[in-house]
């Protein structure tokens, strides 16, 4: 997914931090900054804020893994995750979407958060009574920033969880999945430009301290925007290549090399190839790919450095079988930066399936509007 950085993978879940989170820190700390002006010196709010910043990330953090938790009790199983200041954007396989697991998905997201809140608030009475003000005043905003995600959150918008509720509602009544998310990521686009709205209102009519809030509220603004334009954009991807397969969008457009070759014999071979994707295929089955990233090799070492060196064996790919739906490939590629899965078919490679293929088709269906 654009805009976000890989995290890591947890529990086999890739997981994403979204960039609008740097944008959620500068104001978490800024908030810290002005509001504790005057109690303690600048820079001791500074690091307040900082500190602020990470215990909300990790409350978010905790939030998106109760809600994985049911929804892998409940046989909906998360394949990524995007973090946003607001919560989360997890990506499903249409087929696993239920309604009433979605909605107690969607209900964990919240109840974790007040949750959460009522942790930090504890925390916060507990040092209140012992006279440490400034951790008190900390665990304070960590409370309240847990209890705004929560309430905004209730909000009947994808991909906020009252969206989840809202979809799950139209599509019973609809009995048709994509149209329900076509409209909860429209309500989503719609609020987001409201919420936006009413910051610019309040910075064109300002309070003397109602600046701030209104920074606040067009950044809230602008992460739901573009939280729902990307959950949309996933939509109409979806309805783009649905009835797709591998074996329907799968090339030969490949070079084969031999994995006992040093880089140096063959890197002529690969700049005049032309192309990006490279086999190693012994009777047919596939052992390894190379591609023009792991070539970047310092030339004191291409007389030493092997193929087998460089490239990333077969058990360490994503592949598919030839069936395997198409949109489900082109997802996978965002959620773990590949350009490219091979089609096996008992080992043997039939093909493969290339971002680039992937995108050319979309791209002549949107102009052929097919």
């Amino acid at each position: 997914m654009t805009g976000s950085i890989k995290l890591g993978e947890y529990f086999g879940v890739p997981v994403r931090m979204h960039n609008t989170w740097f944008v959620a820190a500068v104001l978490i700390v800024l908030t810290l900054v002005f509001t504790l002006r005057g109690i303690y010196p600048w820079w001791q709010n500074v690091l307040l804020g900082i500190i602020a910043a990470v215990l909300f990330f990790g409350s978010i953090c905790a939030r998106v893994l109760a809600q994985c938790t049911v929804a892998a009790n409940r046989r909906m199983p998360v394949k990524s995750v995007t973090l946003y200041a607001f919560g989360s954007l997890s990506r499903l396989s249409e087929q696993d979407i239920h309604p009433v697991p979605s909605i107690m998905m969607a209900a964990t997201g919240p109840a974790a958060n007040f949750v959460i809140a009522g942790f930090f608030y504890g925390i916060f009475f507990l040092l209140f009574s012992l006279g440490s003000l400034m951790a008190a005043d900390l665990m304070q905003w960590v409370s309240y920033f847990n209890i705004m995600v929560a309430l905004f959150n209730i909000i009947p918008a994808l991909p906020l969880d009252g969206g989840w509720v809202l979809r799950a509602i139209l599509q019973v009544a609809t009995n048709d999945y994509a149209m329900a998310t076509r409209i909860s990521t429209f309500t989503g686009w719609i609020i987001g430009f409201v919420v936006i709205a009413a910051g610019f209102i309040i910075l064109i009519f300002p309070h003397p301290r109602d600046w701030f809030a209104g920074i606040a509220t067009v950044a809230f603004g602008w992460f739901l925007t573009d939280a729902a334009t990307a959950c949309r954009r996933q939509v109409l991807i979806r309805d783009a290549l649905r009835g797709m397969t591998a074996q329907d969008l799968m090339t030969d457009d490949y070079t084969p090399l031999k994995q006992q070759l040093t880089f140096d014999l063959v890197r002529d071979y690969i700049i005049n190839s032309g192309q990006h994707t490279f086999v190693d295929i012994e009777d047919g089955n596939l052992h390894g790919i190379v591609t023009l990233g792991d070539t970047q090799i310092h030339p004191s070492n291409w007389k030493t450095t092997r193929i087998s060196d460089i490239m990333t064996p077969a058990g360490l790919l994503k592949t598919a079988t030839p069936d395997h739906p198409a949109v489900d490939l082109l997802e996978q590629m965002d959620d773990y930066d590949i350009d490219q899965i091979p089609v096996l078919q008992d080992q043997k490679l039939l093909g493969m399936v290339t971002r680039e293929r992937l995108m050319r088709f979309l791209r002549a269906r949107a102009v052929l509007k097919a």
